[in-house]
């Protein structure tokens, strides 16, 4: 680890470490649950809170663990995770957010083997992968969406169907977007299945429903969602039965969940060479769409970080490095906080400061690339 990347690193942790709430004051009760920002998000959210246990496990892994059980006792009846639970108790609960939960449970198990850990989040993570297939696959695949009996208007329901990916205002979803098989949904999910497979394992059961489950959504990715006019992966309308032409880093998700042929990697590396270096913007530097607003530009380092692993999976290091040195920069040169994302041309901090997810993948980029 470099000089300038020790300072990241420990910079990282004292943000995670501040952002945690008191316990006993709020719904989540005696859990030790983690802001994305304090004083700018007032409550805990669902993908950040396992992107939160992940950053955690090298830091205070009885913390990384109550960041899955906190969340997961909002947990509905059909299975479905919550958005969001505000510091008021009141909970968003008509759409959710990417299923990755599974995902950092046995990353925290692996760190700690506490197989009752396991024999509590087992359960509920099955009753969510039930949520997801039941209320999200359509021929296969799954797609975002929103629960309609909320009285939503139209326009407002498209947006809930936005925010359950988590993207909000991205420009794949200009437009109708309950229509689109998503690319980075149905990777979360090989990803869900993978780890229920695991826990199954570690618990005894038969993890043979998880693995024939990972493979069938493995294939129908290669199968449905290469655009082989852009010779990239993008999201596809199910209903008019076409791709989407916009490029994210949600693209290059099949690489890091490694489904991808070596053939197919290769030309994503052309596609992040040509339309994402250096800083892995939420869409591609020359898309018309691209601006500093939130997700129609900025870098985000969750979504980067899984763009520049998936690359370097494949044997693409350079690649893989250019962003990771130029993100890393940023975060350097950003004072003693951590921004929520960063401008993707010139590196300055955009909207909220000392951003908990961020710095979660900041020291991802660390480890691992």
């Amino acid at each position: 680890m470099t000089d300038k990347e020790t300072i990241i690193f420990n910079k990282a942790e004292r943000i995670l470490i501040s952002n945690r709430y008191p316990p006993n004051r709020y719904k989540w009760g005696s859990y030790r649950m983690i802001s994305p920002s304090q004083g700018h998000f007032l409550g805990v959210w669902n993908w950040d809170s396992a992107f939160h246990a992940i950053g955690m496990i090298d830091i205070d892994i009885e913390i990384a663990k109550e960041q899955i059980l906190g969340f997961l006792q909002f947990q509905k009846k059909d299975g479905l995770l919550p958005d969001v639970i505000w510091e008021n108790g009141e909970i968003v609960d008509t759409f959710s957010k990417p299923p990755v939960m599974a995902y950092a449970a046995v990353k925290v198990y692996e760190s700690c083997n506490d197989i009752e850990f396991l024999k509590k989040v087992y359960p509920k993570l099955v009753l969510n992968e039930k949520f997801w297939t039941g209320k999200r696959l359509h021929n296969g695949l799954l797609h975002y969406d929103a629960n309609r009996s909320d009285g939503c208007d139209d326009k407002k329901y498209y947006a809930s169907v936005c925010y359950e990916s988590g993207w909000d205002n991205s420009p794949r979803w200009d437009g109708e977007p309950q229509n689109l098989w998503s690319i980075d949904l149905n990777c979360f999910m090989v990803m869900t299945y993978r780890s229920l497979a695991r826990m199954a394992k570690e618990l005894g059961f038969d993890d043979n429903e998880w693995r024939t489950k990972e493979k069938e959504l493995a294939r129908n990715i290669e199968k449905y969602l290469w655009n082989e006019q852009l010779k990239a992966y993008t999201d596809y309308d199910f209903v008019e039965q076409s791709f989407s032409d916009v490029l994210t880093p949600a693209s290059f998700m099949p690489l890091f969940i490694e489904t991808a042929s070596k053939e197919r990697a290769e030309y994503m590396n052309t596609v992040a060479q040509k339309h994402f270096l250096p800083g892995m913007p939420s869409v591609a530097y020359d898309d018309p769409s691209y601006s500093t607003d939130y997700w129609r530009g900025p870098c985000w380092l969750n979504v980067a970080y899984f763009a520049a692993k998936g690359l370097k999976n494949y044997g693409f290091t350079e690649t893989a490095e250019i962003i990771k040195s130029t993100v890393l920069e940023w975060i350097y040169n950003d004072g003693d906080t951590i921004h929520e994302n960063y401008n993707s041309k010139t590196g300055e901090g955009i909207y909220s400061p000392d951003f908990s997810w961020s710095c979660v993948f900041a020291r991802e980029f660390i480890k691992n690339i």
